[in-house]
């Protein structure tokens, strides 16, 4: 069959060229200064905020691979075409913040300035648990509970609830220019991504309408993490 060059995921993979950046090429010339001039508690703050993001993007760059691997066997070009474009962008979102963390912070991250504590389990069990379980489960629910926690909860939850406090701190400060202006990319990113979870959460359950059951367990099941909101995720 051709491919549908007017489908959704082909658009979105288009757009993920066009809209296409590198972390190398941001400035960070004013990031240490910056990053001294704040308080002890304000340093708290961002640090805790930045190594959430960057706890965050390690995982779903780590936990993608089966998705694309589900598709593939599936024959779905055009959603494994994109979905191979998110994990780049998953990957360019990693750079960025290491390499905001070396240019900012006057020290080794994890040496020299202690990582921060962070709260939950969504990173070290349960996305790698309903991502890696499609290596042996191919089922429409095995991908739905995928879609619902990598693209609705992860990237259409947790990070997006995280964002205004980047942007109360871009806003009240006047600082970080380079941190604000890979924050504003990596959400443009992130907005495809979760364009194509719904794109794909739609597709999943209008070809199997016995999932909506499912689908209202897995968002109950979620609730308790919801309802504590972006602390329990980063």
């Amino acid at each position: 069959m051709p491919m549908d060059f007017d489908s959704l995921p082909m658009r979105l993979f288009r757009a993920s060229q066009e809209r296409a950046w590198t972390a190398s090429a941001i400035d960070y010339s004013r990031e240490r200064a910056d990053w001294m001039s704040l308080d002890a508690g304000e340093r708290e703050l961002l640090l805790r905020l930045v190594s959430g993001f960057r706890v965050g993007e390690r995982g779903v760059t780590h936990e993608l691979a089966p998705l694309q691997q589900r598709l593939r066997e599936e024959r779905r070009i055009e959603e494994e075409l994109y979905v191979t474009a998110q994990m780049f962008e998953e990957a360019r979102h990693v750079e960025f913040f290491e390499r905001w963390l070396q240019e900012a912070l006057p020290g080794v991250f994890g040496r020299d300035i202690a990582y921060p504590p962070l709260v939950g389990d969504l990173f070290s069990e349960r996305l790698p648990q309903v991502m890696r379980a499609l290596h042996s489960d191919p089922s429409p629910e095995a991908q739905l509970r995928a879609v619902l926690t990598y693209h609705f909860f992860v990237e259409g939850v947790g990070a997006e609830s995280a964002y205004p406090i980047y942007f109360d701190i871009f806003e009240r400060t006047a600082k970080f220019p380079g941190l604000a202006a890979g924050i504003q990319l990596i959400r443009r990113d992130e907005a495809r991504h979760i364009a194509f979870g719904t794109y794909l959460l739609q597709r999943l359950l209008a070809e199997n309408p016995r999932l909506g059951a499912a689908f209202e367990r897995e968002l109950e099941a979620m609730r308790p993490q919801l309802d504590q909101g972006a602390d329990q995720t980063f």
